[in-house]
């Protein structure tokens, strides 16, 4: 047969450490290490992930740490979330500056998704800095009324700027997490507060049971994705783009984007859109639009088996019945390669229209209800 089909790797990008407003590394004196920058983050550095969001044509999943924002300050009802305790007050910021980058980030929501990181990166415990914010340095889970109350915090900062789309995506601080304990684990926790999926490192977490798909697991109608390791350090500014192109989510640091001099952020911009446009198109991979997107495109690109039967192909989506439901709800793409002429017979499945240039390439499917196979046909074309 003249043809073949393959699922394409999906590829979403993903910013840790969004929303300091000090650059400065303050964990040699019992602060948070924040992102590194040799200077206060500025409105304009929003304007630089939006900006990079609009080239790729995405929602960029921006992980955002929220004490420093706090106007009111009710952190100090908090004590285990930031460094001064029941003292707090947040670090000096013109308020009309953070007014300013609420703006931007309400009017970028085609291309930020508001993701969770947590409130100060870091647990204090009496005072005294431990990593991290919801899980240990042994990835060992904080106490579950502590940790409802981060989360609680981290929706009421939002709440301050008038931010109104909660965070579906959770980033876990140092990649700390957990996974296996369905009854006492996090996952039942965030579910709580509205999380559908969480980016993690399965080999950096504590496991109480295997993934079931190796690089994503569920739990709680909870889905976690294993991200990889970044190439690039957390406090590499300005960093020249570098990924291997070779799993679902970039996962890059603020600074990694930002240039000290902000009015120069979208040369660095510039540079990583390029790199990433040419770097998906080159090795078949998909760009998506958003979290929701990619995780559904991976679940087909771990588990849908495509098999050769009678003249055509024959795509197994059984495990659809397992995951949590609204995984399966997003259509999904394949790569076809066939002959000029030929056309397709499809069964089980609906092709849709591809609205994004990134995926002119790929034939995009929905897949209705209940079916849980899909037979494609080749035909010659009059």
């Amino acid at each position: 047969m003249n043809m073949t089909i393959t699922i394409p790797m999906p590829l979403l990008v993903s910013i840790d450490d969004v929303g300091w407003w000090k650059g400065t590394d303050g964990s040699g004196a019992n602060q948070p290490f924040r992102t590194g920058m040799p200077r206060d983050h500025v409105p304009e550095d929003y304007l630089a992930l939006a900006e990079l969001g609009k080239r790729l044509d995405m929602r960029l999943l921006a992980g955002f740490v929220l004490c420093e924002w706090d106007r009111d300050p009710i952190l100090q009802n908090l004590p285990s979330s930031t460094w001064m305790g029941k003292n707090w007050t947040a670090p000096g910021v013109d308020l009309d500056q953070k007014i300013k980058a609420a703006e931007i980030i309400k009017n970028a929501e085609n291309h930020i998704e508001f993701g969770l990181h947590g409130l100060g990166h870091e647990f204090w415990d009496q005072g005294v800095m431990q990593r991290s914010e919801f899980h240990d340095a042994g990835c060992r889970m904080r106490d579950p009324d502590e940790i409802r109350k981060h989360l609680s915090y981290f929706l009421k900062i939002m709440d301050q700027y008038g931010f109104g789309s909660r965070p579906k995506t959770f980033i876990p601080p140092a990649l700390n997490h957990s996974f296996g304990d369905p009854d006492q684990g996090i996952q039942k926790i965030l579910a709580e507060f509205g999380i559908e999926s969480v980016t993690l490192l399965f080999s950096k977490a504590r496991l109480y049971s295997s993934p079931q798909a190796g690089k994503m697991a569920w739990e709680n109608d909870v889905l976690l994705v294993d991200r990889g390791e970044s190439e690039i350090p957390w406090n590499r500014l300005a960093a020249g783009p570098e990924f291997k192109f070779d799993r679902p989510v970039m996962a890059l640091h603020w600074a990694n984007l930002l240039h000290p001099d902000p009015g120069q952020n979208l040369s660095v911009i510039e540079k990583w859109a390029d790199y990433i446009k040419t770097g998906s198109a080159k090795r078949g991979m998909l760009l998506v639009q958003d979290s929701g997107a990619c995780f559904t495109q991976y679940g087909h690109y771990l588990m849908s088996e495509i098999k050769e039967a009678d003249g055509g192909f024959s795509i197994d989506l059984e495990w659809m019945d397992k995951v949590p439901p609204r995984l399966t709800k997003n259509p999904f793409y394949l790569k076809v390669d066939m002959p000029p002429g030929t056309g397709l017979d499809i069964y089980g499945a609906e092709p849709q229209p591809s609205l994004r240039p990134a995926e002119h390439p790929f034939l995009k499917l929905a897949v209705p209800g209940q079916s849980r196979r899909i037979f494609i046909k080749p035909r010659s074309l009059p």
